[in-house]
């Protein structure tokens, strides 16, 4: 699946297999049900819409979101069903995220997050991983705005995607979170009522392998809007 884009030995190094071992998935699955997205539940209320469109990936597939809350990543495995969740890992930004040692560990215990270069000369390196994974079964997560904006607009899309998506030849599903209601996280505190938040999932895309990586980013960025 993975064509065009290969994984740099070094990147194979960097990046740590631990949050993807059998037994980090069942802690993590445990966190999730039993803690974590009932501790959100007292706090948001989530509505999702499109859910049936997960049915209709027939393989692995590269997941793309807007980014406009800190708390994004969470709401959208929250709107996942368990067992699609089990098989979704999360780019993360590797200076942001995992430039915090615990920061990082969390992200990668609860997010299954892996450090992802937005700029330098890591990016090619970041995105050879992702062709990786896919390659290995697992859905991929992405922020391809590439900076949060907080109940922000959509900002335009890398064209890293693009590319990304073309060469691996990956079924991406479009995902828009709007923040209905804003919480703690996004600057303003309402304890009654509970913030809101809506996750909108899109039919998934194929990238045609002929398109250009530029016309195929403005094609995802346009699909993630209109989800």
């Amino acid at each position: 699946m993975a064509r065009g884009i290969s994984v740099m030995p070094s990147g194979a190094a960097r990046v740590s297999q631990w949050p993807r071992r059998w037994w980090v998935r069942w802690i993590r699955r445990g966190l999730l049900i039993g803690w974590y997205l009932p501790s959100l539940h007292a706090f948001y209320k989530l509505e999702v819409h499109g859910r049936e469109h997960l049915a209709e990936l027939r393989r692995p597939a590269l997941i793309v979101s807007n980014h406009n809350m800190h708390l994004d990543q969470s709401m959208l495995l929250w709107a996942m069903p368990a067992g699609f969740r089990a098989k979704v890992t999360i780019a993360a930004a590797e200076k942001d995220i995992f430039g915090n040692r615990f920061r990082g560990f969390v992200s990668a215990l609860l997010g299954n997050a892996f450090p992802f270069a937005k700029e330098g000369a890591g990016i090619r390196e970041s995105l050879g991983h992702v062709a990786g994974l896919l390659d290995d079964g697992w859905h991929v997560l992405l922020f391809p705005e590439g900076k949060l904006t907080v109940c922000g607009p959509t900002q335009p899309f890398k064209a890293g995607i693009g590319l990304l998506a073309r060469e691996t030849r990956a079924q991406v599903l479009p995902m828009r979170i709007d923040v209905i209601r804003p919480g703690l996280v996004e600057g303003r505190w309402r304890p009654i009522p509970r913030a809101r938040v809506r996750v909108s999932i899109g039919a998934p895309i194929s990238i045609p392998p002929k398109m250009g990586h530029a016309e195929a980013t403005a094609l995802l960025e346009d699909a993630v809007r209109l989800a």
